[in-house]
């Protein structure tokens, strides 16, 4: 089934990855429930960077009123971890940190980028930078994603 045929209009751009391995991801993405809770969207993608963005909303603000880090540290797992499925991998998280910098507020735009730093046989190295509209870094990761399968299969 094509992400079309799902009534889902993501605008996702691809950047240079194969068709196939782009269309795989905005399937398995459809199904990634957690992330959606959070509004996280794909922007773009290209080979090794994921490019998503997300409004903070009150869901996913602290009692401040500002971008609660849980949210935080799932927009930096999926950015790292899906900039690890345009190599053509599934992986999984095996250690993220994150370095909150900056509050974002309600009402702002997060933009995140995730970049493939180091993609072995076994394991992924991946870091994150989290920044709002303005160029305010709200947050730095980095991570280590273990190989579990091939996306799909080359003829």
């Amino acid at each position: 089934m094509s992400i079309s045929q799902k009534g889902i209009d993501l605008q996702t751009k691809n950047l240079g990855i194969d068709p196939d391995i782009f269309t795989k991801i905005l399937e398995l993405y459809q199904d990634n429930s957690y992330a959606h809770l959070t509004g996280i969207k794909i922007v773009a993608m290209g080979p090794g960077k994921l490019i998503a963005e997300m409004v903070i909303d009150k869901h996913n603000s602290n009692m401040a009123g500002t971008l609660h880090g849980g949210a935080t540290a799932t927009l930096v797992d999926v950015c790292m971890g899906m900039a690890c499925f345009t190599k053509g991998s599934i992986v999984v998280s095996s250690n993220i940190n994150v370095s909150y910098l900056a509050a974002g507020k309600v009402g702002d735009k997060v933009i995140a980028v995730g970049q493939v730093i180091r993609a072995g046989k076994t394991a992924f190295f991946a870091e994150a930078s989290l920044e709002d509209e303005k160029g305010k870094i709200i947050a730095k990761g980095t991570g280590t994603f273990f190989f579990i399968e091939t996306l799909i299969e080359q003829n």
